[in-house]
């Protein structure tokens, strides 16, 4: 057998120079089904989120099982065998900050056998706990817990992306079981399935009139389709929406003016609360904000809202009681 190519010095200097930072991420799995997450600390990235038991960067030279392997042992002090590496998926991931540390391969196993008592072996992270994948924390480390809920409700494809915003409005869903079920029946009606994706210039009077019936403070400024298309121009990504059968459902908007992160326009159309629209918007904007490396989002939330405090109390915010907002008309 003859032996491997390699790709020449001047093949290399016209096209590598684009890289991919590769990573290993391994759930290990006990026999209730449940994962093994680590709440990460001290590394200015996600400190206080959830994430998997055992993580990080695959070395030069190194394969992804022999990087998965020994990142368990380090974080976790237990061995585990590359034949018990279960494949979940390799996803590309990228995030708006067009960094090149933030051009990620990173490649997700499930492991169910292992040698020793899973126990933290570095300060990286400062607690350690077991859950279902049906009752997982608020705050996952959001590409980690694109995977875990994929994996849970069988739409996980073995190779994914994340990251990408054409990407997340064009790629199918990958059909699941129900879907089959569905296929067999004549005359079975599809769900009503809810879409998100960012707002553009065609949704502006749309948006107008959504706000006016599903927004809660009446003292706010009237908008304005001009004030919404100067939104959009500075930043086209800022306004998420959710659609139901083509109309618009749910607005968030998550803006970033390069040093604080803010979440505002929350808002869920009266006939479609309680359905975790409200919730899935966020994960998205919590999501965008912070592949900028954001360490803190901040929220505007009427006093009177019970039905939004409510929902920014579960997703882990919490109110600032020594700090009052303080506001004048602009002058004209």
């Amino acid at each position: 057998m003859t032996e491997p190519h390699v790709y020449p010095e001047a093949y290399g200097a016209a096209h590598g120079g684009f890289s991919l930072v590769p990573a290993a991420y391994v759930f290990l799995v006990d026999d209730r089904g449940r994962v093994l997450l680590q709440r990460r600390a001290n590394t200015d990235y996600y400190d206080g989120w959830w994430a998997a038991g055992a993580a990080g960067h695959v070395e030069a030279g190194e394969s992804v099982h022999a990087a998965s392997a020994r990142e368990v042992l380090e974080e976790l002090g237990v061995v585990v065998a590359a034949a018990d590496l279960e494949p979940l998926t390799a996803m590309h991931r990228t995030a708006p900050t067009g960094l090149p540390v933030d051009q990620r391969l990173d490649v997700f196993f499930a492991c169910r056998r292992w040698k020793g008592e899973p126990a933290l072996q570095e300060d990286k992270a400062t607690d350690l706990a077991w859950f279902d994948l049906d009752a997982l924390p608020e705050q996952v480390v959001h590409h980690e817990r694109f995977v875990l809920d994929g994996w849970r409700d069988g739409t996980l494809s073995p190779v994914s992306a994340f990251g990408f915003a054409a990407d997340a409005d064009a790629a199918p869903t990958p059909p699941t079981t129900a879907d089959a079920a569905r296929a067999e029946v004549p005359g079975a009606a599809a769900p009503h399935e809810v879409s998100y994706g960012a707002a553009s210039a065609r949704d502006i009077r749309e948006l107008i009139d959504f706000w006016a019936g599903a927004g809660e403070n009446d003292s706010r400024p009237t908008d304005t389709p001009e004030a919404v298309e100067r939104l959009l121009a500075r930043d086209a990504h800022a306004l998420i929406v959710a659609r139901l059968d083509g109309r618009i459902v749910g607005t968030v908007i998550a803006g970033y003016d390069g040093w604080r992160a803010h979440l505002y326009r929350l808002a869920v159309a009266p006939d479609q609360r309680r359905r975790g629209i409200g919730r899935e918007l966020m994960r998205r904007a919590e999501a965008r904000l912070a592949a900028f490396g954001v360490t803190r989002f901040d929220a505007m939330v009427l006093a009177h809202n019970d039905l939004g405090r409510s929902l920014w109390s579960s997703l882990g915010y919490a109110e600032q009681h020594e700090w009052r907002r303080w506001v004048r008309p602009a002058a004209t």
